[in-house]
């Protein structure tokens, strides 16, 4: 997200001005940007900083030698900050995006995460980030109009070339292309302006100028509906939450508090298990403290998995699968995720994947998982038994040590 809020502002300096001296100075300032985002973020803005590059070039906006001063300038300045930083912090000589670079493009590694097809970000990603389905013929007009086509372009060309050659990538997820939203959105804006403006002029400009407004406050309607969703999608960073909620309940030691080791399987860590969730107020805990403080392993290797010593370190565990797990746990709580929309009706009972327990109880539900169900329950004595709405199915098991002089 940083190299996003970067990318926009590149975009907002390429937008036209009246003053060519001032309008030269902005372009210059956005490949800054660029080649800063690109050196220290997201090794794949380089696409992007080509692409706008080459088009500033193309139309005169910027010689080769000015194009060339910036790159070099910004690039030196940006590695200078970006290397001894993180070579410290790594303790080895490291440059991040080019070490993600290489293990990524170059070594293929990021297929073993999954693999979409070539045509992905145009017909599943850019739909649902341009949820307006108005946007795309809005560009259009923009683009077919004189007095809007050139500044259009200049948006819409650097991010359609973006999007086509990252599709080479054989692993591909929306949040790759996320840079693409505002100038796009921008491009969209310019045909809406160009129709809300004719307003007045005939019934069909005004006709046309109230559905533009219903569509934007229908695709704000559905962009909440499916923020609220995905955030259902995120069980590792629910499981911490109710983790501490568990552990405060712990009676401490004297100070300083007690140090409870917890374990992360992969899925925990990859759904919301974060170094910034791992420390709630961002301090080190006081003196006076008196709740416990956590400390998470996220081992992944099967052969140090396989060993009973290895878990006997640990006081919790957090897993998708507790049946690897050795030696004797308690489930103390189940973190329920987003599973696709379901249809209730009237006697139909939740899914025996709902409910995550032999018995088909809810009670060692957690979290979100809970406040679903609670939503679920409640909206059914309203509706005489129908819902629609979110399914949720078991995905993170909460799990607490047994030991025989155990005092927690």
């Amino acid at each position: 997200m940083f190299a996003f809020g970067l990318t926009t502002l590149a975009y907002a300096f390429l937008l036209p001005k009246n003053e060519a001296k001032r309008a030269k100075v902005r372009r210059r300032q956005a490949i800054g940007i660029l080649v800063f985002a690109t050196a220290i973020f997201r090794s794949e803005l380089a696409i992007l900083l080509a692409a706008t590059g080459l088009l500033l070039l193309i139309r005169s906006h910027l010689s080769l030698q000015e194009l060339i001063g910036v790159f070099l300038g910004t690039f030196i300045a940006a590695l200078g900050l970006s290397v001894p930083i993180d070579s410290y912090f790594w303790q080895k000589p490291l440059w991040p995006e080019l070490a993600a670079f290489y293990y990524n493009a170059v070594q293929g590694s990021s297929s073993n995460w999954g693999v979409s097809p070539w045509h992905y970000y145009f017909t599943s990603a850019m739909p649902r980030l341009l949820l307006n389905p108005l946007c795309f013929p809005l560009i259009g007009l923009a683009l077919s109009q004189p007095g809007t086509s050139r500044r259009v372009q200049d948006l819409v060309i650097p991010s359609l070339a973006f999007i086509t050659i990252y599709s080479i990538q054989p692993h591909k997820e929306t949040r790759f292309i996320f840079y693409t939203v505002p100038p796009l959105t921008a491009a969209a804006a310019a045909g809406a302006s160009f129709i809300s403006s004719r307003r007045s002029k005939s019934l069909l400009y005004g006709f046309a100028t109230l559905v533009l407004g219903l569509s934007v406050l229908a695709a704000f309607a559905s962009s909440t509906l499916m923020l609220l969703l995905s955030s259902l999608n995120y069980p590792g960073g629910d499981a911490l939450s109710q983790l501490y909620a568990i552990t405060s309940n712990v009676t401490p030691s004297p100070p300083p508090p007690p140090q409870l080791f917890v374990h992360a399987d992969v899925l925990t860590c990859m759904t919301g298990l974060t170094l910034f969730g791992q420390n709630l107020h961002g301090l080190a805990p006081p003196e006076s403290s008196t709740s416990p403080v956590l400390i998470f392993d996220k081992t992944e290797e099967s052969e140090e998995l396989g060993h009973p010593r290895f878990w006997s370190q640990f006081d919790y565990v957090l897993m998708e699968d507790p049946s690897l797990v050795l030696g004797t746990w308690d489930i103390v709580g189940r973190i329920h995720s987003y599973d696709g929309i379901e249809i209730l009706r009237p006697g139909q009972a939740v899914t025996a994947a709902e409910t995550s327990s032999e018995e088909g109880i809810e009670s060692d539900i957690l979290g979100q998982g809970a406040v679903v169900a609670a939503v679920r329950d409640a909206v059914r004595k309203y509706t005489r038994g129908w819902w629609v709405g979110p399914r949720m199915s078991p995905t993170i098991h909460i799990m607490k040590r047994v030991r025989e002089d155990d005092i927690i």
